[in-house]
């Protein structure tokens, strides 16, 4: 329920033209309240994407650190059909720490394990890279990464 709470206040942030912060406030909190309460992957990087794009860079490092440690451990764990998605969510952890090299490769092994990823993956990237990446050269490097 929080989940679905937190991505309809996204997708109205996303609506708005991503100028509406209070709409982006109502879907951190959501989604920060479920990755609190459930532990979810996906509530945690949306978390930590949308404290990033609404200008909380230190808060949005270190929940991605702690998706980041998650999602290994989760790996670790040989969570094979989860795998793909994992290598996706690090890379976005790694777009919001500023490792754009580092994103690329992990989102080059997730799409080449798996050409179908969540909507939300493919929002984030782009929000990021629209957002939060400062060169045209990375972009077209993490976009040829996912097939784009």
């Amino acid at each position: 329920m929080l989940l679905a709470r937190a991505e309809v206040k996204k997708k109205r942030w996303l609506a708005a033209g991503c100028d509406d912060f209070h709409l982006l406030g109502k879907a951190i909190k959501h989604y920060s309240r479920c990755s609190l309460i459930t532990g979810t992957v996906e509530a945690g990087i949306n978390t930590a994407t949308l404290m990033l794009l609404g200008g909380r860079e230190e808060e949005a490092h270190e929940r991605a650190d702690e998706i980041a440690y998650h999602c290994r451990k989760l790996i670790m764990e040989k969570d094979v059909q989860k795998e793909s998605y994992l290598a996706a969510v690090i890379a976005e952890v790694h777009m919001i720490n500023g490792r754009f090299h580092h994103a690329e490769t992990w989102y080059k092994t997730a799409f080449e394990q798996s050409s179908e990823m969540p909507d939300h993956v493919l929002i984030n990237m782009n929000l990021l890279l629209e957002h939060h990446v400062p060169d045209t050269a990375t972009i077209i490097r993490i976009r040829k990464a996912v097939g784009a």
